[in-house]
């Protein structure tokens, strides 16, 4: 429930018509903001947490009450392998949760028509525990977005489980469905249903640029979001440019550390979180907007950054790289422009290139139309309502 992303697709299918509960494994305060703005006073009738109470010394009794539970049925038996799976893998944290879902949820009568799992683990979990009796599912839709397929350790985990997971596999990106593919789920079963943006929200400029050239990354400070080299082509890219850089994280003292010293340390700034808003009006002053997503040394990937379809649907140029999915939202020289990963000279040469590019205003309107056309999430949350249907 603290995923932006769930959220609002939480409210599109509830504006759809739809009678959308919250199924959560984790207690839930009901008195969050978001959860009253979704659900008003029946917060407490549509969102259902199955533990009843944060982990404590307890859990592990619950874990031991959980494992003789399964047992003594030979249909909850399949816990016990999926249990024993992450033991064998060293993951006793995963395995005791399994067993104390498990406890919880013999007492709790969760019925549902649909079940939308996000990620892919948690797609696993529900079709073990559906497949055990512990909860009713009629059909069940996984979505994929990134870590949970990407990261070694997390394929390590569940990469074998992904193969065999029933239902309808719903990954935001061709580049996920083929590693789906590639971890033998059955193509068939799988439809990429992209992540999207209202793009009503975002009014589209076709702006001259500005010199020295105004560029903005949004992004949190780690590893796979490129930023070190950003902050490098900046500094060493022939042309004068001002880069804004807003987001916090672990990796910004380091980051901040590049530029101190320099002697084009006045090009960067680093601006920290910014609320929405001040993000949005960031934007309007903007020329290029700089994403070069990178794959970090835990394999860990983008999806298809929404930060890039809110800048495309603005107006605003995009730069990012040829990285997991993103292809797929920007086509080099037509609706953006594209380096390799982890390139400083090849980001410097490109702002460079698209300070005197004279087809700007063609690519802003190919990019806004990309976004409406293939990453709107009206549209798009028609194509998920339609699975929902079937």
């Amino acid at each position: 429930m603290s995923q932006t992303f769930v959220l609002n697709q939480v409210r599109d299918l509830k504006m759809a018509g739809l009678d959308v509960h919250v199924l959560a494994v984790n207690p839930v305060d009901y008195d969050n903001e978001a959860v009253k703005s979704l659900f008003g006073d029946e917060s407490r009738h549509e969102v259902t947490s199955i533990f009843p109470r944060t982990h404590s010394k307890r859990s592990y009794l619950f874990m031991l009450l959980g494992a003789l539970y399964c047992a003594i049925s030979r249909k909850r038996h399949n816990l016990i392998k999926l249990a024993y799976g992450f033991l064998s893998k060293k993951n006793f944290f995963l395995a005791k949760d399994l067993f104390c879902l498990a406890w919880f949820l013999k007492s709790q009568k969760i019925n549902m028509d649909v079940c939308i799992a996000h990620f892919g683990n948690n797609g696993v979990v529900i079709d073990h525990l559906r497949r055990a009796g512990l909860l009713e599912c009629k059909k069940l839709l996984t979505i994929f977005h990134g870590y949970e397929i990407s990261r070694y350790d997390q394929l390590s985990i569940w990469g074998e489980e992904y193969g065999r997971l029933t239902g309808t596999l719903l990954p935001i990106s061709e580049h996920w469905k083929a590693s789906l593919v590639s971890l033998g789920a059955k193509e068939k079963c799988i439809d990429v249903v992209h992540m999207g943006v209202n793009i009503n929200t975002f009014s589209f400029q076709n702006r001259n640029l500005d010199m020295p050239l105004q560029i903005l990354s949004v992004a949190r400070a780690t590893e796979k979001k490129g930023l070190e080299f950003a902050i490098k082509a900046v500094l060493s890219c022939d042309i004068d440019c001002r880069y804004s850089i807003i987001g916090d994280g672990q990796l910004l003292p380091s980051l901040k550390a590049i530029v101190c010293g320099h002697p084009n340390a006045h090009r960067v700034n680093f601006k920290g979180a910014c609320p929405p808003e001040a993000v949005a009006a960031e934007l309007k002053s903007t020329d290029l907007f700089l994403l070069p997503s990178v794959e970090d040394s835990k394999g860990d990937k983008e999806g298809i950054p929404v930060s890039l379809m809110e800048a495309m649907a603005s107006g605003v140029i995009v730069l990012s790289t040829i990285h997991s999915g993103i292809p797929e939202l920007i086509e080099d020289g037509y609706s953006g422009f594209l380096v390799p990963e982890r390139n400083v000279e090849a980001i410097a040469a490109k702002i460079k290139e698209i300070s005197v590019n004279n087809n700007l205003d063609v690519i802003r309107k190919n990019a806004r139309e990309k976004v409406e056309q293939d990453f709107n999430a009206s549209l798009l949350t028609d194509q998920l309502v339609s699975h929902v249907l079937k």
